[in-house]
């Protein structure tokens, strides 16, 4: 049983078309209307890494974690069986606007709710960014999701047991000064990224701290930062180079008001030879924290 990789995101919003003159004219994605009033952001081969769905309020409607067949889709949900979480299959529309070939929801234990599906439908057509972003997602992944947990010995302890990620890392800091530290545990899946998720001990009302999309180049990141600029978005950490995985990058706010951290140059880990470590801070230059009002 083996979560491959983050798959896919849904997004709920009130406003498709915020996202879409964000996720073109910022993020560098293709934007591609879907069925029903939904839109879908496209970021490599895959039809669509970013589903975005009308809601009655901003959030991260759902994480989608993808398994290699259909076998190990059926051994996840046997797993989460076992440790008495219930899951529910997609619908066939559902799953028609996910494009895959099934899926299944759960919650886990910070109340979050997850999808995971197996064979991607796809017509993989070239990703063609209309301002020529190029982005890192082969096996790996569209990126990495940071998540709020009140409980995050027990989130991570789900994670790990039941769903076979491992743990990559520790942070454990003050965000601010005379603030008591808190924990981010930073997980793996199969897939060669440092972390696929992270839990925060925060809360946050979208269910999101943040989204991690990697480009190709420092160029693409600088670039990305002038759009901020340029499109009012409003910048939440300045650039840096993160300790655990090596990432440049700065964050900003979305329009689903959760950040989204924009960077280059994450490692690749092999994971038959690595030591687990605790850092007592983020990074090694810069993500100076600017506010996220």
């Amino acid at each position: 049983m083996k979560i491959t990789e983050l798959g896919y995101v849904v997004i709920g919003t009130p406003d498709l078309e915020k996202w879409r003159h964000y996720g073109t004219a910022v993020l560098g994605m293709a934007a591609i209307d879907g069925p029903g009033g939904t839109l879908y952001l496209k970021m490599d081969g895959r039809d669509f890494r970013f589903l975005i769905q009308k809601s009655a309020k901003d959030e991260l409607y759902a994480s989608g974690w993808s398994v290699d067949d259909e076998h190990s889709f059926e051994k996840v949900r046997a797993a989460l069986k076992d440790a008495g979480i219930k899951t529910k299959n997609g619908t066939e529309a559902e799953r028609k606007l996910r494009k895959v070939q099934a899926f299944f929801t759960f919650k886990d234990p910070a109340g979050l709710r997850h999808e995971v599906s197996w064979g991607p439908i796809a017509s993989f057509s070239k990703f063609v960014s209309p301002i020529g972003t190029k982005f890192v997602t082969e096996n790996l992944g569209l990126g990495h999701a940071v998540l709020p947990t009140s409980d995050i010995d027990a989130t991570v302890k789900f994670w790990t047991d039941v769903m076979g990620f491992g743990v990559s890392d520790l942070l454990h800091l003050s965000l601010m000064e005379g603030v008591p530290p808190i924990r981010v545990y930073f997980l793996h899946c199969a897939a060669g990224r440092q972390h696929s998720l992270a839990y925060a001990e925060l809360s946050d009302p979208t269910g999101c701290n943040h989204l991690m999309v990697e480009v190709d180049s420092v160029d693409e990141v600088g670039r990305a930062l002038d759009r901020v600029d340029q499109n009012g978005v409003k910048l939440t950490l300045t650039l840096g180079r993160h300790v655990n995985d090596d990432m440049i990058s700065f964050y900003m706010i979305t329009p689903g008001g959760f950040q989204m951290e924009y960077g280059t140059g994450g490692s690749v880990k092999d994971w038959s030879n690595y030591k687990v470590f605790e850092s007592t801070r983020g990074s090694h230059w810069g993500h100076k924290f600017l506010g996220a009002g």
